[in-house]
């Protein structure tokens, strides 16, 4: 496993204040913090090359960071032989998921925003610069993959690509599972059972759930996505329990993973044919679904941002996702191509993978890795040709040149005497 192939450091380090959403904390003065790891590989070169890459990830929402260690292995392996080396990949749990959730489980309170993580990524970027110079790659998963994209729309240069395998990025909303709508990830979540017996029967009844995943990222699931009770939410244990097989419950809990996936707006209607908006709450509820008891504003607010994004992107889609991938695609086609974009085109890749479901990366870990360090290693080649034409003409400037502007800008900014006024001739009488 990971710890094989790379050094696991781990960190704990202060949230972004303030938070998107008033009701994210008990308190709004609450300090959150993040569980963060690090994870350097154990057989890099010295001195370590000046390109060699690190990776900001961001996971699925619900699952722990952990999950991902196999395609990092994966990834690592096939970095030698695609000439492109990795310093280092730091990943967080979201601040209510996972250890970080375990972290903050006694200021957490009944919201979320999948705006938070992108400052707090940025936070943790230019927290540990000194460890991670330039180039940066952002790969998210899912509703990572939104974030990621948020933290590149955020500050433009600051990734040189990302990889976003099934990015929930879409105008409109998938399945909700309320109404009419057949059950949906939401409707497991909620009504799930959360308290097991002891680890073991925790582990068979998600083996049940998850028979397509890698046996790896299923032991790294039993391991990290459950804990042992008592916990804030479960504090009695009851009794005639084995302290050494105490019962568990979910890591993340289920009703974070619930607002996760959407967000409550139980009061929603008109008054006269108008939507009734609460602007203090639910500033971001797009009018045209104002009437939905739950929504999520961040997809289509990424969607319609999309041709904006500067770094080169590969979109990395299961075949059979529960996303609206026709949706998604329309996105896809205007990547980049805006102001302040990249340019899209050569710089924007689809991939379809068939007949895989939205858990792909948990499922061909082998086969997401290679998609991974393909585009990688172009992406590394463009890089490295930018960055050496770049080094070329910066060289040729003297000490002065960083001092004073040049001659260009007195030949277009003109001086001011050269806008007066010639004075008025008198004429003679």
């Amino acid at each position: 496993m990971s710890t094989a192939k790379f050094t696991v450091t781990e960190h704990i380090l202060p949230a972004c204040y303030i938070r998107e959403y008033a009701g994210s904390t008990v308190d709004q003065e609450d300090v959150l913090h993040l569980h963060i790891k690090q994870y350097t590989p154990r057989e890099l070169p010295d001195p370590v090359p000046a390109d060699a890459i690190t990776i900001i990830a961001a996971h699925a929402v619900g699952f722990p960071k952990e999950l991902y260690e196999p395609l990092w292995d994966e990834l690592l392996a096939r970095s030698a032989h695609s000439n492109f080396y990795i310093r280092g990949i730091w990943i967080a749990d979201v601040a209510n998921m996972g250890m970080s959730g375990v972290l903050n489980e006694d200021k957490l309170s009944m919201d979320c925003s999948w705006m938070d993580h992108p400052r707090d990524l940025l936070l943790m970027i230019n927290h540990f610069r000194d460890q991670m110079p330039r180039p940066l790659v952002g790969v998210g998963h899912s509703f990572g993959g939104t974030i990621i994209t948020n933290l590149a729309l955020m500050h433009p240069r600051l990734l040189t690509s990302v990889i976003l395998m099934d990015p929930v990025i879409q105008r409109l909303p998938p399945k909700m599972g309320f109404g009419a709508d057949p059950p949906g990830p939401v409707n497991f979540a909620l009504w799930r059972d959360d308290v097991w017996p002891n680890r073991a029967a925790a582990a068979a009844s998600y083996k049940k759930v998850f028979k397509k995943w890698d046996p790896r990222c299923l032991e790294l699931m039993i391991q990290y996505g459950f804990r042992d009770l008592p916990t804030a939410l479960h504090p009695d244990v009851g009794d005639n329990v084995d302290a050494a097989d105490p019962p568990v419950t979910l890591t993340t809990t289920k009703y974070h993973d619930v607002l996760g996936q959407v967000r409550e707006r139980f009061h929603a209607g008109m008054s006269d044919g108008q939507v009734q908006l609460d602007r203090l709450t639910h500033a971001d509820v797009d009018p045209s679904v104002a009437v939905l008891p739950v929504y999520r504003p961040e997809p289509p607010s990424t969607f319609n941002k999309l041709p904006s994004l500067r770094p080169s992107a590969l979109f990395l889609l299961g075949g059979d996702s529960y996303l609206n991938l026709k949706d998604l695609r329309e996105g896809i086609k205007s990547c980049g191509q805006g102001v302040g974009g990249g340019g899209g085109k050569d710089k924007v890749k689809e991939i379809v993978l068939p007949k895989q479901g939205h858990f792909f990366a948990f499922e061909i870990v082998g086969e997401t890795a290679s998609q991974c360090a393909s585009w990688l290693e172009e992406v590394m080649r463009g890089y490295r040709d930018t960055e050496r034409e770049w080094k070329e003409k910066r060289q040729k400037l003297a000490k002065r040149d960083h001092l004073v502007l040049g001659e260009e800008w007195r030949r277009v900014i003109k001086s001011p005497s050269s806008f007066r006024k010639a004075k008025p001739r008198k004429n003679k009488l």
